[in-house]
């Protein structure tokens, strides 16, 4: 994905975030808008997002499939911003399905942990994880800091949910957003003046935008964000069966502490890393005693 495309995706995608968390990405959004090249941002090295460990959660390097021992965990890092493509900023949904993937289809690999610490992102990078996860043939554990939006959109996809602390770890900001940004004012004072001009065929065209652009935000959240703000809600609704629908804002945008998630049913547990080893090897043995 280009610097250019990034852009694009900044200016006009839909984004599900966690505001608090929106707000502290503002400086590197500025940056990235403002086309400076920046070593500061470039995104970390692949090892750093997707990885291997054995069954003791000992990390190592593999160079080839035969290589892999059996019982081997797969590791992947959903962290920061979540956007569809990667680019040179941020690992994107394809690059890290990719990988996932090819965990998924390797006879020595038990299953997944899908480490999460972001706000959420891109709402067009959430059906890349989740159409993968309806297909995916072994358990995966989301092991989570931080998962708000659509990062929750794709947790409740897999296996089983644990938080990582009871300190920092968060979840929730079930919804969705648009970010528009106009400077017509500022070009109008600089005197220059935009036409934009549709067809006579076309004059639903651009339609919710425009009136967006224009302070009349009725038709942009009834043709976009409640449609999608609804999907989110009936697809949470649907991965959480023991999800309590009576605590106020739990899916209409509220944040919860680790404690209270899993009182009311928005995740299963909390524990360390070696927990979410544990947890993981019992899914997949009773995934084999299942299909065996």
């Amino acid at each position: 994905m280009s610097v250019t495309d990034t852009i694009r995706q900044i200016k006009s995608g839909l984004w599900a975030f966690e505001p608090h968390y929106a707000l502290g990405l503002k400086g590197t959004v500025e940056k990235i808008l403002s086309q400076q090249p920046n070593e500061a941002l470039a995104k970390e090295n692949l090892e750093a997002r997707h990885y291997l460990i054995d069954e003791n959660g000992h990390k190592y390097n593999s160079k080839s499939i035969n290589e892999v021992p059996s019982g081997s965990i797969g590791i992947i890092h959903i962290t920061g911003p979540m956007i569809k493509y990667g680019n040179y900023y941020c690992w994107g949904a394809d690059e890290l399905v990719a990988q996932a993937e090819a965990f998924d289809n390797n006879p020595s690999i038990i299953g997944q942990i899908w480490v999460f610490d972001t706000g959420g992102g891109a709402v067009n990078s959430v059906a890349v994880y989740r159409n993968f996860l309806a297909k995916k043939k072994k358990p995966i554990l989301s092991w989570c800091d931080m998962c708000a939006s659509a990062g929750i959109w794709v947790a409740t996809g897999t296996n089983y949910i644990m938080a990582q602390n009871n300190i920092s770890s968060s979840f929730g900001s079930i919804g969705v957003m648009a970010s528009l940004r106009s400077a017509k004012k500022y070009w109008e004072d600089m005197g220059v003046i935009d036409h934009t001009i549709y067809a006579d065929q076309s004059d639903h065209k651009n339609k919710s935008f425009d009136l967006a652009l224009e302070g009349k935000y009725e038709l942009i959240k009834k043709e976009h964000l409640n449609p999608l703000a609804i999907k989110f809600q009936e697809t949470v609704k649907s991965d959480l069966p023991k999800l309590n629908l009576e605590v106020e804002g739990i899916i209409s945008g509220k944040m919860f502490y680790a404690e209270e998630a899993v009182q009311f049913g928005l995740i299963n547990s909390i524990g360390s890393f070696e927990k979410a080893i544990e947890k993981l090897n019992e899914l997949a043995a009773v995934q084999t005693i299942m299909y065996n």
